[in-house]
């Protein structure tokens, strides 16, 4: 993704993003993607190092809500990544720091896949920039929140080449967490 601006994180700066500003979290970078009224949303543009199970069963019961990913996404481990803007991350509505994306977000609308309500991101309708790695490896599949309609054990997915696809709850694929800063 090409940056409008660069900048460093500070709490005098949380307010003042723009769409397509980057920001440095640890060794990864991350991109506005969204400006709301509770702060900026930033998608990494980079897969997390480790590659998740949505849910160890093979099951999407529950949901995103229930998964085993979102429980991951709140340990510490995964939280001291963002350790460097954490005094000025805003949480979602149900108190997660982190979360991931929807298919909507990504693809706008989408028929296979339980409806969120979401808009698709502005940056979004390029494809290359649905598409991320992980340090080390090639283009992979990664998580989105929505389960797929006719199925119990399927969730959305971007696939290797930025389309929506779906994949088996208990696949391991790559997490890229949104974030909300304000």
């Amino acid at each position: 993704m090409k940056a409008l601006r660069k900048q460093e994180v500070t709490i005098q700066a949380a307010n003042e993003f723009k769409v397509g500003d980057q920001i440095e979290v640890g060794k990864y970078t991350a991109t506005c993607q969204k400006i709301t009224r509770k702060g900026a949303l930033f998608l990494l543009d980079q897969y997390l190092d480790t590659a998740y199970q949505m849910n160890r069963e093979y099951t999407n019961a529950g949901g995103y809500e229930a998964s085993d990913l979102r429980k991951e996404l709140q340990k510490e481990e995964v939280l001291n990544i963002f350790s460097s803007i954490q005094s000025i991350m805003v949480p979602f509505k149900n108190g997660d720091l982190l979360r991931i994306p929807y298919a909507e977000e990504f693809f706008g609308d989408v028929d296979n896949y339980e409806p969120s309500g979401k808009k698709q991101w502005l940056l979004m309708k390029d494809r290359k920039n649905r598409i991320a790695i992980r340090e080390g490896e090639a283009y992979e599949w990664g998580w989105l929140q929505n389960k797929v309609k006719s199925s119990s054990a399927l969730f959305a997915s971007v696939n290797d080449d930025g389309y929506a696809d779906y994949t088996d709850a208990s696949a391991s694929n790559g997490v890229r967490p949104v974030f909300r800063l304000g």
